[in-house]
């Protein structure tokens, strides 16, 4: 059971994490506050740590790590075009981080209490990416 728990946990950090960077590198472009791009592309980073790290652990269990389909990306990628074209402003894009982050974090929260049976080493790594969002989210808090 605790393999099954590590795979389904693990795999869930990666999707997270290739979302975070899908939308963090979609969103970056239009942002006009130098220090606001800098801090986003210090999480870009972090987001592309977490999911090597968690491609790593999976390659360790003999599975190749698996983005979000398509229509798990739809809604995220529509709402966010929607609101850049509405309001393109700094503060909104550090609120349609944030958003993500939270999500982010509830996701995994979640998870965590439905998986008891991950790895320590499983469970280690989606602390370390829920205490990384949190970060996020007080770094992004400024820009709004």
């Amino acid at each position: 059971m605790q393999k099954t728990d590590d795979l389904e946990m693990l795999t869930d950090i990666y999707k997270n994490c290739k979302m975070g960077v899908e939308s963090t590198a979609k969103l970056m472009p239009g942002v006009q506050n130098g220090d606001m791009r800098r801090a986003m592309g210090e999480q870009l980073k972090q987001y592309q740590g977490f999911a090597a790290r968690a491609a790593d652990q999976l390659a360790k269990q003999g599975k190749a790590p698996q983005d979000a389909g398509f229509f798990e990306k739809l809604p995220s990628e529509i709402s966010m075009a929607v609101t850049q074209m509405m309001d393109d402003s700094d503060s909104k894009t550090a609120q349609m981080m944030i958003n993500g982050f939270v999500m982010g974090v509830t996701e995994l929260k979640k998870q965590l209490a439905d998986t008891p049976n991950v790895s320590e080493h499983t469970a280690a790594l989606a602390g370390d990416m829920i205490q990384f969002q949190l970060n996020a989210i007080n770094d992004m808090k400024q820009y709004l």
